[in-house]
């Protein structure tokens, strides 16, 4: 038993307001968890003996009560699926934990490659794309040039179409 003074720490009166339940509900909601962790201190004791409570604590009763709500499930039960009682089993869960943290590195590893891949795919995008659009620009101009010239060879065409229809000098003499 500790003499723990922390704010991080609830009296029975807060918990059970943060919970929806009475005080009385609480105290037997620690007591199933107790009994069933086989450890008479498993919260925190405030100098006068109270159970203090964490917020950690009290997701621990919301998940109980939770599962204490399907078929066929006491709070006992719920209890034991939450809270390991035995060395044996806290060992099981925390390898169970360990192999999910390395499943979850793994898994971020892989994203990480994928995001890099990705930042590369997008940066060869980029390049392609400044060359089309470098070349768009290139066509554009030439587009300009070749209007430009189309113009001048239609208006020649026309002047000379223009001196075709007046007809030769001496033809002006000859009608």
């Amino acid at each position: 038993m500790s003499n723990v003074k922390n704010e991080n720490f609830l009296t029975p009166a807060q918990a059970a307001k943060e919970l929806g339940i009475s005080v009385a509900t609480l105290r037997k909601y620690s007591l199933i968890v107790e009994h069933t962790t086989e450890n008479a201190n498993y919260f925190e004791r405030n100098s006068q003996n109270n159970r203090l409570y964490t917020s950690t604590n009290l997701d621990g009763f919301k998940k109980m009560v939770e599962l204490g709500h399907e078929p066929k499930m006491t709070l006992d039960l719920a209890a034991q699926k939450i809270y390991p009682t035995t060395e044996e089993e806290k060992t099981a869960d925390d390898d169970h934990l360990e192999q999910y943290i390395d499943d979850l590195k793994a898994e971020n590893k892989k994203q990480l490659e994928t995001i890099e891949q990705l930042k590369s795919e997008v940066s060869d995008l980029k390049v392609a794309n400044e060359k089309l659009e470098s070349n768009n620009e290139m066509l554009k101009t030439e587009n300009i040039q070749s209007d430009e010239r189309t113009s001048e060879l239609k208006e020649r065409v026309n002047e000379q179409v223009q001196d075709d229809k007046k007809g030769h000098w001496w033809n002006r003499f000859v009608k």
